[in-house]
């Protein structure tokens, strides 16, 4: 029998689109209305109703309150004083912000997010200390919203400053002097999808809306002035510009000069740079002729600082430069060899003088802080060990445990193993796997298989609660680093982008047939590949969220005989439309642009929601949205993606929508929500996968 389903009114609407006769029956669930809320209201009393009386429910949501609800400290953001860090105790529904003096003062709260609503449906965005620690600029976001309200705090007081509403995309770059700041906002910040973004300098006690844009002519809508640098003295500043999501540009000034100017300092290149001033010198991490990447350095010395200028200090190697920060004498360069993070410390001159040694294989995070004060941090944390912060020695390059967590995991029970498997174009992709060492390999091992695969973002081991519940029921998580990321340098993320987006989902679904014995793998260490078959496709389960949430739409759509069930989280699936919402604008560097012929026939091609085939046999799939996802991933996509597949599925599995009403693409739970959202997920997952 059938599975009980909303009825989804079909309203036919049809275009023609470069040729392409296009129809979209579901047009008008883009559109808020009374009819689309009773629409989202029955969906989720489906959900509802199948997970209220579910087995396990009790003792699933036992287990993730204790995962989820405890006390928990962020990392340290440091000043010449003070430390600022955020922290959430068990029973508290987000974080508040917490400062002491460094390093033996008595701590103190500065921001109780409880204080703001009762509801709590307020939570804390960025925030940034001036480095003398007498002013704080902070933002606070309602409903998960990337829209913010931002604040600025004299911390001796307790007074607020001054205030700017309706800020997103931008980062506060103080003024050496506290006299104000860097920022970034549409010239129209009420209408910001119909304007683009500019750099703003705001003086203390001055009205915001007289504030000087100091950069922005000329950019186009889908460029994004983000990053910003002031050095130390205040005499040199540099923007980065990403045009889109994939490139950027890097705009220098000198601020000490009568008229504020900036200018390109490296053309339009189709490459990345990432820059940082120290001592009078700038630094940049950069895939310009390097797709690993290369570290590069020039002169502040008042004449503009050229490409063509810099000097090569950390020259491209096989290993993919991913990250670089200066302290002191010291300049720490983060390396991904096979998707293993190490970081390595330099001399400022490039030379290479040793290892920061993390306490085991997981991702350890660049050293941040004040040197002067030895006020310097780093976070570790692996596929089953929950992050900590450690204060770092420069000088001695030791780590000594920051805040103890009170999570403890039996972390010598589980096991990661790294293995490597040829797509369907033969190239190798490398893929973790994370198990109960007592798990016998039998071929029917409940699996959970995640990826992300674009934006040049690398998937490293990271700790998620969720994984270590899935394996205390004695499931299997695996990672795939598919192209599109970043593991590899650009050439890998170049592989998966635009026209070749296709490669990844092939990387995807060719994971899938290696789980499931159908494809060979080669363990990390070894050189021959032979089968190793963890699972079957029945007990086969995939996850992704966002452009992970694409990844698996489209495996969903491409391969549903190998899925035994689906999760599809703030998804984008109707690839003709991407473009058209507030932040899918920024993102058509990496998929390209519907309006464009060539660009419009690959979308096209692999788009979930327009190759969904009539009367096609579906797995379980749960596919999860929000109201306030206020990105690209506007919940569009799952709607019409929901209404389609519910209405050709001619299988007994369930095609199920949750749409959360109050928190955005990621933020903005409580942790009351994010225990409730994963006991409901993996009820699912369990249901139908063991």
């Amino acid at each position: 029998m059938k599975h009980e389903l909303v009825k989804t009114a079909i309203k036919p609407f049809e275009e023609t689109l470069h040729g392409h006769r296009i129809v979209d029956n579901y047009r008008w669930l883009e559109t808020e209305s009374e009819e689309r809320s009773a629409w989202i209201n029955r969906q989720n009393k489906l959900v509802d109703d199948l997970f209220l009386d579910a087995p396990g429910l009790e003792a699933f949501s036992k287990r993730f309150d204790e995962l989820f609800n405890y006390d928990r400290t962020g990392f340290p953001t440091a000043t010449l004083s003070q430390i600022f860090y955020t922290r959430i105790k068990r029973g508290e529904k987000h974080a508040s912000l917490y400062m002491r003096l460094w390093p033996h003062g008595k701590e103190q709260i500065l921001i109780n997010t409880s204080d703001f609503s009762t509801e709590g449906n307020v939570s804390l965005g960025s925030y940034a200390p001036t480095r003398d620690g007498k002013l704080l600029s902070y933002r606070l976001s309602k409903d998960g919203s990337d829209w913010t309200h931002l604040y600025i705090l004299n911390i001796e007081t307790g007074e607020i400053l001054d205030e700017i509403p309706k800020l997103v995309y931008t980062g506060i770059e103080w003024l050496p002097d506290n006299s104000g700041f860097i920022y970034s906002r549409s010239t129209d910040p009420d209408n910001l999808s119909k304007n683009g973004m500019k750099v703003f300098l705001h003086k203390l006690g001055t009205d915001w809306r007289q504030d000087e844009m100091i950069f922005g002519h000329g950019l186009t809508e889908t460029d994004l002035p983000f990053d910003s640098a002031v050095s130390r003295d205040g005499l040199h500043a540099v923007i980065s510009v990403k045009h889109g999501l994939t490139v950027n540009e890097l705009f220098y000034a000198d601020l000490s000069a009568d008229e504020i100017r900036f200018d390109s300092i490296t053309g339009n290149n189709a490459d990345r740079f990432f820059a940082s001033i120290h001592r009078g010198v700038l630094y940049i991490r950069t895939s310009n002729k390097a797709p690993n990447y290369k570290i590069c350095k020039v002169n502040l010395d008042g004449s503009l600082p050229l490409l063509n200028k810099w000097k090569t200090l950390v020259p491209e190697g096989d290993a993919v430069l991913i990250g670089l920060s200066l302290m002191g004498d010291r300049m720490f360069v983060k390396q991904s060899i096979d998707v293993r993070t190490h970081t390595f410390i330099h001399s400022l001159d490039g030379k290479r003088i040793g290892e920061i040694e993390y306490p085991g294989i997981g991702n350890g995070s660049l050293p941040y802080g004040e040197d002067e004060v030895n006020a310097v941090f780093v976070y570790y944390s692996s596929a089953f060990q929950p992050g900590e912060t450690y204060q770092y020695d420069i000088h001695q390059n030791t780590l000594t445990k920051f805040v103890e967590t009170n999570l403890k995991i039996n972390t010598d029970a589980y096991m990661t193993e790294q293995v490597f498997f040829k797509s369907f174009d033969d190239t190798v992709v490398p893929m973790f796997i994370v198990r109960h060492r007592n798990v016998e390999l039998n071929g029917s091992n409940p699996v959970i298989l995640t990826g992300y695969g674009g934006f040049g973002s690398s998937k490293l081991p990271f700790f998620s609660a969720s994984t270590v519940f899935w394996l205390e029921q004695g499931g299997i998580y695996a990672v795939a680093n598919l192209r599109g990321g970043g593991e590899y340098g650009e050439n890998w993320h170049k592989a998966g982008m635009l026209g070749n987006k296709q490669n990844v989902f092939d990387d995807f679904i060719a994971a899938g047939e290696a789980l499931t014995g159908k494809r060979p793998v080669r363990l990390a260490g070894d050189d021959n590949f032979s089968v190793r078959r963890y699972t079957s496709s029945k007990h086969l389960g995939i996850m992704g969220g966002s452009n992970g949430g694409l990844l698996t739409g489209a495996a969903l759509v491409q391969r549903p005989d190998l899925w035994g069930a689906v999760v599809s989280s703030v998804p984008l699936l109707d690839m003709l439309r991407f473009h058209l919402t507030q932040g899918g604008k920024y993102w058509i560097s990496e998929y390209g642009d519907p309006d464009k012929l060539d660009d419009f026939e690959w979308l096209l091609s692999y788009s979930p929601y327009h190759n969904v085939k009539e009367s096609s046999s579906f797995p379980p799939t749960f596919l999860k949205t929000s109201l306030h996802d206020d990105r690209g991933t506007d919940s569009l996509h799952a709607f019409k993606m929901t209404a389609r597949l519910q209405d050709v599925n001619v299988s007994d599995n369930p095609i199920i929508l949750r749409t959360m009403t109050k928190v955005g693409h990621g933020a903005g739970r409580t942790t009351q929500m994010n225990i409730d959202e994963q006991t409901e997920l993996f009820l699912f997952l369990t249901k139908y996968l063991m």
